[in-house]
């Protein structure tokens, strides 16, 4: 029987502004209602509780989806009976407002389905993460081999491509974590090769659900579904929602772990605390950066240590090492799936995790002594003093303020600069903008929040974070520990450097798993505030009402140019062409650089047979090539973008064996995206005689 949990446990000097689930209001007490009003907390542990297994096997080389889904079943199983349901009944605003959460949830699923991207030519991430999730499905390991031996190993042979980086003689290894490949290649290979470009809509709707749990917990019910509207209709949450991007993914474990941190404070259950950190530790399998938003948690563990909430001693204890160690056991899972699966993507930032991870080891090394320090009866005294409290809101609010002013105004006092960008130039070029290479335009991350989301939200949320750190300190409301210091820290580190292209809307990837759903959290602490405060007031209601239409409605305007683009279609189609025509027993030649960057790893996943790179190859080069592949019971097929990088027999240039012409969300500079850009991509596939000579293959159809 699944545990049940005690909802509504004020902290000792009352609760989280707008904590609705404390306040009793016409109950529902049938279970079922129980269980949904619990939902978005559970979905986080159930995903949490099934990524472990395979991420274990796929570490051990052995990543069968036989054994994967069963096992990854059981612990989601643990993860939902550990999780319990909660144990008083929903408050009618707080249960019709989760079942409009769901419902909302199930139609922005739907709609957006509709249109996913296929893709699948090897540019940015999402192009990699679908790459790597379709080899998952035919392969049980990450160590791709990628056989130059079939082709004679000729010299100045090139096997890396796009994101896939030679670690040996014959070995590829792909950059990142592997957890969204993972969950893509088990949903591939229960549903089809569609659901690989179908899974993270589905993904990215449960983040929002585990967002407005978290939400709701902070401010009114209603006020946490306006802001699961608001980041729902948003650009950024669209643009990485339609894609496989890694960004909802992280944001549903570190959201979900926020909820679950909080609940632990209320709830005074252990595995309240062990699941916040096996959920929030889940996200380090997903992103790298999120040893960085991990940081919070251990603040939370520091916090509830020292003070507890209502705990005994050994109760605050116990629910700190419980926090801890299950953030660690994920977290060791996720480092060594970077150290063992990516190596050279490890080395390449190595630099930037090793500042993650020493920030992250260096609160954590300190925490016993601040709890310590923490429990002394002079820092007692000190810290429960009202006038301490108030000059240290005060303070930290002074701090909030003018680091805001003054992110806001930089670009009028900065122009931040690095290594020359030939890609950024391009951009420029086309976009009109000042050309000029070395530019970052980190002084602009204020700017593009704005973008999106408008100013008057982002003053809001400045107002809505000061009203948290009010309540957090003066009011000694604990459970908003973890909640402040994610939401500032990783707000901080993103709008000093973001540390990505500056393009539109690629760039505001960094901010989707934190810094855009706790603004929208802020924002509506202050709306909150603005009622309470004009309660007697009819104008103070009409202006929250209004605050309120435009917190969703200006992300929707800014979002509805681009509400139908599907990106990189058909680009499957193409892949599944030159599979058709390949055959099972083909190998393939890249015979210039576009290709094989763009599709080199592609047709190894898509079409399961061998490729190699071999810029510019003479008939001689490729006749020797065609008899070791012949040797090896193969049939050689030269692919190119450029016709004339083979030599055909019949000496003049051949058909394009597929061309297609797709939609692609355009890379800006400084401007949200109002129009989608095209692209074509052209591909011309022939066989070889024994010279050397290429024979086009005619185009499908013909």
């Amino acid at each position: 029987m699944p545990r049940v949990v005690q909802r509504g446990i004020p902290a000792p000097a009352g609760p989280a502004p707008g904590a609705s689930p404390d306040r009793p209001s016409t109950p529902h007490e049938g279970r079922l209602a129980r269980v949904l009003t619990g939902l978005p907390e559970s979905l986080a542990a159930i995903v949490a509780g099934f990524s472990v297994g395979p991420m274990v096997l796929l570490l051990l080389g052995h990543f069968d989806a036989a054994v994967a889904v069963p096992l990854g079943c059981l612990g989601a199983l643990a993860a939902a009976w550990f999780c319990g349901v909660p144990a008083r009944a929903a408050a009618r605003t707080e249960l019709g407002c989760t079942l409009t959460a769901i419902a909302g949830v199930a139609a922005w699923v739907a709609y957006n389905v509709r249109y996913t991207a296929q893709d699948v030519y090897a540019t940015r991430d999402p192009a990699t993460y679908t790459i790597t999730a379709r080899w998952l499905v035919d392969h049980e390991s990450l160590q791709i081999h990628a056989q130059p031996g079939i082709f004679g190993s000729p010299p100045g042979n090139i096997i890396a491509s796009g994101s896939y980086a030679q670690i040996s003689g014959d070995v590829l290894n792909v950059q990142g974590n592997h957890l969204l490949p993972a969950l893509l290649a088990l949903s591939a290979r229960l549903f089809g090769t569609g659901a690989l470009f179908t899974t993270n809509v589905v993904l990215t709707g449960l983040a929002l659900l585990v967002f407005f749990g978290l939400a709701r917990r902070i401010v009114d019910a209603r006020l946490a579904l306006v802001a699961m509207v608001a980041l729902a209709v948003s650009m950024p949450l669209i643009y990485v929602g339609r894609d496989t991007y890694s960004e909802p993914l992280a944001m549903l474990f570190l959201m979900g772990s926020l909820a679950l941190v909080h609940r632990g404070f209320t709830s005074r259950r252990l595995a309240d605390f062990a699941l916040a950190g096996l959920v929030g530790g889940s996200a380090t399998m997903v992103r790298i950066d999120s040893y960085g938003a991990l940081i919070a948690l251990v603040v939370a563990a520091i916090v509830v240590a020292s003070v507890g909430n209502g705990y005994r001693r050994r109760e605050r204890y116990a629910a700190a090492l419980a926090l801890l160690i299950g953030a660690a056991v994920p977290t060791v899972i996720g480092w060594l799936d970077l150290a063992k699966l990516a190596r050279q993507y490890y080395d390449a930032q190595h630099h930037n995790i090793v500042l993650l991870l020493v920030a992250l080891g260096s609160v954590a090394a300190v925490s016993p002594a601040v709890v310590w320090i923490a429990q002394r009866d002079r820092a007692r005294r000190w810290l429960s003093d009202a006038r301490t409290r108030l000059h240290l809101t005060l303070v930290i609010n002074a701090l909030l303020v003018l680091t805001f002013v003054a992110l806001a105004t930089r670009p009028l006092w900065s122009t931040t600069r690095g290594a020359r960008n030939l890609n950024l130039e391009n951009m420029q070029r086309r976009w009109g903008a000042t050309v000029d290479g070395t530019r970052t335009y980190h002084e602009q991350t204020v700017h593009w929040l704005a973008l999106y989301l408008g100013w008057p939200t982002l003053v809001l949320a400045v107002a809505g974070y000061a009203l948290l750190v009010s309540f957090l300190v003066r009011r000694r409301d604990y459970a908003l520990a973890a909640v402040v210091t994610m939401g500032l820290t990783m707000s901080a580190l993103y709008l000093w450097n973001p540390q990505i292209a500056p393009d539109q809307p690629w760039a505001m990837r960094r901010y989707v798993p934190v810094v855009l759903p706790l603004l929208l959290v802020a924002a509506m602490a202050a709306l909150q505030w603005l009622w309470q405060w004009g309660r007697a007031r009819q104008a103070g209601r009409a202006i929250v009402a209004l605050a309120c239409v435009y917190v969703v409605a200006f992300p929707a305007w800014v979002s509805w140019p681009m509400r139908h683009v599907r990106d990189e279609v058909p680009q499957l189609p193409q892949v599944e062409a030159i599979c058709a025509a390949v055959g099972s027993r083909g190998a393939i030649v890249e015979v210039d650089a576009a290709a094989i960057f763009g599709y080199g790893q592609t047709l190894r996943s898509f079409c399961n047979v061998p490729t190699i790179g071999l810029v510019g190859a003479t008939p001689d080069q490729l006749a020797a090539v065609k008899r070791s592949v012949t040797a090896h019971g193969r049939v050689l097929y030269v692919l190119s973008q450029d016709p004339a990088r083979a030599r055909y027999a019949a000496g003049s240039t051949p058909p394009a064996f597929s061309r297609v012409v797709v939609q692609r969300w355009p890379t800006q500079i400084n401007k949200a995206p109002d129009t989608a850009d095209g692209q074509t991509y052209t591909m011309f596939l022939s066989t070889v005689d024994d010279a050397g000579f290429a024979h086009p293959v005619p185009p499908p159809g013909r």
